[in-house]
């Protein structure tokens, strides 16, 4: 499969407007964004919220990548990073959260995660000694064999560090 994988400019607005929004609405409709942010599948006009919030400052840094089908120019997914505020603040090295690598149905089980991971990792704004931060969800085999992989390729050093867990409370008075 041939693909078009770009660094979109963030005054770029067609590239927003053609590319990332309809892959976050498609994201919102398969259930991607309900965790951690509890946005519904039905709430696909929330994409451009989605986008001002969580991926603006990622296409900003330059850490956020898509990849269009080259036959098409239809969107095929996305890649997207976020460096933590805190490592300005408190002056220390990068640290980049894996926000979402999203894949649209059709051309899933292909490649186009591992080769939009490579293609950031390399072109993106990022130097060495960096650290990265991914979050797999705990029956998603396909993302943590891809991220496992794509970081032995790419001889990046990970760490599994443990389990997050998330609850909801039920009754206050049992507390």
């Amino acid at each position: 499969m041939n693909l078009n994988i770009f660094i979109p400019d963030a005054r770029d607005r067609s590239a927003v407007d053609d590319y990332i929004l309809p892959l976050i609405r498609e994201a919102i409709e398969e259930g991607d964004f309900h965790y951690p942010y509890c946005i519904e599948k039905n709430q696909t006009d929330k994409a451009g919220i989605v986008y001002t919030y969580l991926f603006s400052t990622c296409v900003a840094q330059k850490t956020f990548a898509v990849a269009l089908d080259a036959a098409t120019s239809a969107p095929v997914g996305f890649e997207s990073y976020l460096k933590s505020p805190f490592c300005d603040f408190f002056k220390t090295s990068p640290i980049y959260d894996g926000i979402l690598t999203f894949v649209s149905k059709s051309y899933r089980n292909q490649g186009v995660a591992s080769r939009l991971r490579r293609f950031l990792l390399e072109q993106g704004n990022f130097q060495s000694g960096d650290k990265f931060r991914f979050s797999v969800e705990k029956n998603n085999k396909a993302g943590y064999l891809s991220v496992d992989k794509l970081a032995k390729e790419l001889n990046i050093s990970m760490v599994e560090t443990g389990v997050t867990y998330e609850g909801q409370l039920t009754h206050q008075l049992d507390i």
